[in-house]
Formats: C-alpha cells, structure tokens, sequence
C-alpha cells in the first residue's frame, strides 16, 4: 500500500514559510555571553516557549491544528518537574503564541523580546511553524540559547555562533542540507540524464534564494549537470497576478529547460505552475520540503493536471508506522495529565511530540554537564547529546560540527487523484552531514 508523506506545514494565505535548519560548526569559546546564567538560579530554570497560532486557518485546512498547545506544554513540562527537574532546577515557564493568521513579523519580534529580555529565558524553544526572524532575534541578536524543531539556513547558524540547534523533529535538517540532498538523489534516480535543468525560487524567501545558489546549484555543478536558467521571482507570495512568473516560464520555455527544480515556496509554486500551462510548458517538476506537504499540496489543485507527476524529496512527518517511541510517550503524558488526546499522525499528535522531544533535549543536555551549567557548559551538552530521537522516522544527530538534528530524505510522487505526494516504498536516503 502506498504510503502518505506528511509533514508539519505552516502554510497560509498569510504567507507563512516553513523554513529549513541549518548545519554549522560552532566554537562555544566564541559564543555570546559564554558563561551566562541569565535565567538561572541555584533552583530554577527558566524556558520560554514560542509557538504559532492559525486560528480559522486550521479550522478551513490552510494551515495545521497544533492543538490546545499552552495546556500540552505546561502537561510535560510539570511531568519533568515531579520527575527532578533540569540539572536540579525547576523549570519556570513562559508561553506565547504569535499570531499566524494575520502575520508574524511583528508578533513575532514582540514574542522574541518578551522571552529574552522581559522573561529574561535561560533558553527558548522555538516551536514548529515559527519563523526564521523569530530565532534570529533570540540565538543572535539576544544571544540566548535556541532550541527549534524547523529552522533555518546555515548563515543563520554561523550569526548565532553556537547558540542555535534544531533538534525533536525530523524535519530539523539545513535547507543547504536538504538542497544538496535534493540534486543528488535527482542525480542518484536518472531524472537529470540528458535533461536541460532550470531552477525557481522566490524573493520573499532569501534562505532559499540563498540555499540554491550556494547549495544545490553548486551541487548539481559537480554532478556534471548545469542550470541553464536560475529564475528568482520578484513577485510577493500572495499575488496570483504577477507578470514576472510568466517571464521566467517563457526564459525556461526558450532555453529548452525540460526540468524545473521548483523551490518557489508555497502560493508561489501554484501560481508558477500555472503561468507554466498557460504557455504550454509542461517540463519534469521536482519539489522539496514543504512543497510536497499536504497542506500545501491542496494549493496544487487548481493545476493538479499539470503538477501530477511532480518528484518530490522532503523529510518524514508523522506516518503511524514512523512514529518514535517517545513522540508516543510524550503524548501519553499530556493524555494522562489533561482531556487532549490526539490522533497519531496529526499535526497536534507531531506538535506536541516535537515540543515534548526538545524539553527533553534541554534536560539530557544540562543533567550531562559536568560542572557549573551556563550558557557555554550548555551549548556543549547539547552538543554532546549525539544520537537524538526525533518525532517520526530515524533518529537524528547533534555535534559541535552539525547542529541540525535532521538525517533523511524520502522520495514522493505527486498524484492529483490523491491530491497529495504519495510516498514511494523504501528505506529514507541518508544526507552526508
């Protein structure tokens, strides 16, 4: 039977993007603030929580049901509590959630300030579906340390210098990571043999623009294959009217491209796609990451003709047969301490196994210090964490050297009967770290 690739989306018609995690090496010597106990006492510990909350969205399929996520948060951590602590200390909680139906951007700046300066955080968990700006204002700009599920660009974690890790999730892999993985499995598969290759991203997403230029082009150069047309679309992400999609269809309709790495996040890929078959372009499409996912797979319907057939490689998100031992536990634990129960498999059963799996990250991380725990000890401590489980599918990995969890791709084909990216049978692909 054919199995179904999910993963946590974040999508809306608000245009939130899902970034991708980065790798870095990082030296806790050169860390910010290396010996901090900001947020630390002889008995407490002090973590705050930032999440994202949909609204209607997730009522209207737009964006993910994450739950009643303020009970299920406080459900584990006061588990942790009772079970000793962090390192002894008892954790004191803050939570918000940034308002995702009418924009981050500055709930989410706001969010940032209230955990690191008001709170004054000895670490912050940034929850799935939170973006990019979000952690760049806790890891650098407030140098505290950041745990996140979804993550960012490898530039993001070299500015962080050290104190930024994305772990819990599957999903927590660098979209450089991800990128290099996506050109050589096209490579691995024979997609790219005798193909003219073009590549698509957008401007309202610098980390991909990025990730493709330094990451997937240079990839695919090595592999013997060049892009005859990298296209970045200057058009914003929700309008459906933009010229310039039309422009870079007919450059990749006269340079004879026959295959479209398509990394234009979101609404954009949709709309792309159309302008594509309004030309009678009808090239291979690959897609990545949360290109491929189901919440953004139904923005595909109006062009689900033309799109059927797209490639899709993406990390793995909550399949019952690929659900871990502790997403399992951490959901017992909020269905024993509250009336929230959820289904395997969904976006609230992921949410809270990830959020659960990152508490948990901290507190093996800060009980494995040997010595007095501060901000450098810790970052050291999560970095010796090593093997670490992740919501669904294999384990991931944390170093000093790779601070991005995530390990594994899988392979999906876009079917418009199923409205979504059926995954094909097999073991994941392992991605060099």
């Amino acid at each position: 039977m054919a199995r179904r690739l999910r993963r946590l989306a974040a999508a809306s018609t608000a245009a939130v993007v899902l970034a991708a995690v980065g790798a870095c090496t990082s030296d806790p010597n050169e860390a910010g603030g290396t010996t901090s106990t900001k947020g630390l006492t002889e008995d407490t510990i002090r973590i705050g929580v930032i999440g994202a909350d949909f609204g209607q969205l997730s009522q209207i399929g737009l964006a993910p049901d994450l739950g009643d996520q303020e009970v299920t948060v406080q459900a584990f951590v006061d588990e942790i509590n009772e079970g000793g602590g962090i390192a002894g200390r008892q954790i004191e909680l803050r939570q918000t959630l940034i308002d995702g139906a009418s924009g981050l951007a500055e709930s989410g700046q706001a969010a940032c300030l209230e955990m690191t300066e008001e709170f004054g955080a000895f670490a912050v968990i940034v929850a799935p579906a939170v973006p990019r700006d979000v952690a760049r204002c806790t890891a650098v700009t407030n140098e505290t340390l950041t745990i996140a599920a979804t993550g960012f660009d490898r530039a993001l974690y070299e500015e962080a210098r050290g104190l930024l890790f994305s772990a819990g999730s599957g999903t927590s892999m660098s979209t450089d990571r991800q990128y290099q993985g996506w050109a050589q499995i096209m490579d691995d598969e024979g997609q790219l043999d005798g193909r003219t290759i073009g590549v698509v991203t957008s401007e309202n997403t610098p980390e991909f623009v990025a990730a493709a230029e330094d990451a997937l082009i240079p990839t695919l150069e090595d592999l013997g294959h060049q892009v005859a047309v990298n296209a970045v679309l200057p058009c914003g992400e929700a309008d459906p009217d933009c010229e310039q999609h039309e422009a870079a269809v007919q450059q990749m309709k006269e340079a004879g491209v026959n295959f479209v790495f398509m990394a234009a996040a979101n609404l954009a890929g949709p709309t792309l796609v159309q302008a594509a078959q309004n030309l009678q372009f009808a090239p291979q499409w690959a897609a990545n990451g949360n290109q491929v996912t189901d919440t953004v797979s139904q923005f595909f319907d109006s062009v689900s003709g033309a799109w059927n057939g797209a490639i899709g490689t993406s990390t793995v998100f909550a399949l019952p047969e690929d659900i871990t031992p502790g997403a399992t536990e951490c959901n017992e634990v909020v269905a024993t301490r509250t009336d929230e129960q959820y289904e395997p498999g969904s976006d609230a059963f992921g949410f809270t196994a990830v959020t659960c799996l990152l508490f948990g990250a901290i507190r093996d991380a800060a009980n494995g210090v040997d010595g007095e725990l501060d901000q450098a000890t810790m970052v050291e401590g999560v970095e010796g964490l090593g093997e670490v489980e992740v919501n669904a599918g294999p384990d991931g990995s944390l170093s000093a050297d790779k601070h991005d969890a995530g390990d594994y791709l899988f392979l999906c084909d876009y079917r418009a009967e199923a409205r979504e990216c059926v995954q094909r049978p097999g073991d994941p692909i392992e991605v060099a770290g």
